[in-house]
């Protein structure tokens, strides 16, 4: 089973970095006209769904198998200091990759593991979740990438809405 997780998560890595081969600085910033009341996690742009995505998983993993060695504060003073360079973005994506492959490597699927909600999952579910976590957003920005055109506007900081959102974490 730990292989086949393993494979899924490559492969939905994968498709996210597919979906994001080509985008430039300037469709990164771009927010397409906001439709909803949804809350995205985001403001809708493809800058702040990759942040997104990295900090869930340096969070996640930190939470499940570091004893949190990374909290959320953290997160916002690292974001802050790069925001809001799409080069940093997709290193910080990276880097948050290769740390969720190795916090979880190594790991008894069947055990009960902390999470962000303050309830314990098995290490096999949260894996899985995070793997359908990355195949979404993957589908998400493509259809940005086509329907963004370039804009000069920055996002919204990334880092301030850490600490609108997650200040109230166990984990802050």
């Amino acid at each position: 089973m730990k292989e086949l997780l393993i494979s899924s998560a490559e492969l939905a890595f994968q498709d996210v970095m597919t979906s994001l081969e080509g985008v430039t600085e300037g469709q990164a910033w771009a927010v397409l006209p906001q439709g909803g009341a949804d809350y995205l996690h985001t403001d809708g742009s493809i800058h702040s769904i990759v942040l997104h995505m990295a900090l869930v998983k340096f969070m996640y993993a930190s939470i499940g198998w570091r004893n949190t060695e990374i909290r959320w504060s953290h997160t916002a003073m690292e974001v802050e200091s790069f925001e809001p360079s799409w080069e940093k973005a997709m290193d910080y994506m990276q880097r948050s990759h290769e740390y969720w492959m190795s916090s979880w490597a190594n790991c008894d699927l069947e055990a009960e593991i902390p999470t962000n909600y303050n309830k314990p999952w098995p290490a096999w579910k949260l894996i899985q979740m995070m793997n359908h976590h990355d195949s979404y957003h993957a589908g998400q920005i493509a259809v940005l990438r086509y329907a963004s055109p370039e804009s000069e506007l920055m996002p919204p900081s990334v880092a301030e809405d850490i600490r609108k959102y997650c200040s109230g974490s166990v984990a802050w």
